[in-house]
């Protein structure tokens, strides 16, 4: 008995090499992107980066943060950051959107994931921003931890296991 029989649901038959084939396009898309953060900045990334801001002002104020936003700036008196393209969740929507595009599935379906994809990784980066707030504000020296490993990782795991359950509930596809 082979091996690969023995692997469940995703990996059986052509899925394994959908999945190659979506791996080259989301590192595409990667690598696209860190250009353009890089080398183009745009009028419609800079108004993501305000909206995220308001975003996440409001939510510091209704958790009883008492902050203030000024452009793309969050703070209070103990502690300030600037939301630039990067703490967006433009690069995890883009990464998603460009694995759920390359995925065979009706354009309906892509449509769904895509929008799920918008409003789950948009709320997950606001609860980044909220707790990297109260992180630099009550324990500073975990900031660059909590800010550049853990939320980093989380976010790119959550848009995996995200484009997963997609994949292999909301597709329309058969189980096997």
């Amino acid at each position: 008995m082979r091996m690969a029989s023995k692997i469940p649901g995703l990996f059986r038959g052509n899925r394994l090499r959908e999945i190659g084939r979506l791996l080259v396009i989301a590192l595409s898309l990667a690598i696209a992107l860190l250009v353009n953060f890089r080398l183009f900045g745009t009028p419609f990334v800079d108004a993501v980066s305000r909206w995220t801001a308001v975003s996440a002002a409001g939510a510091l104020n209704a958790l009883g943060a008492s902050v203030v936003n000024t452009g793309t700036i969050v703070g209070s008196s103990s502690f300030a950051y600037n939301v630039v393209a990067e703490c967006t969740a433009i690069g995890p929507i883009i990464l998603f959107a460009g694995a759920v595009l390359a995925y065979q599935a009706t354009w309906r379906s892509r449509l769904v994931g895509i929008s799920m994809g918008v409003v789950l990784l948009s709320a997950l980066n606001l609860v980044r921003l909220v707790s990297l707030f109260y992180i630099g504000a009550y324990f500073p020296n975990y900031l660059p931890m909590a800010h550049y490993l853990v939320w980093q990782a989380a976010i790119i795991l959550f848009a995996i296991l995200l484009w997963l359950f997609w994949a292999d509930r909301l597709t329309g596809r058969a189980h096997g």
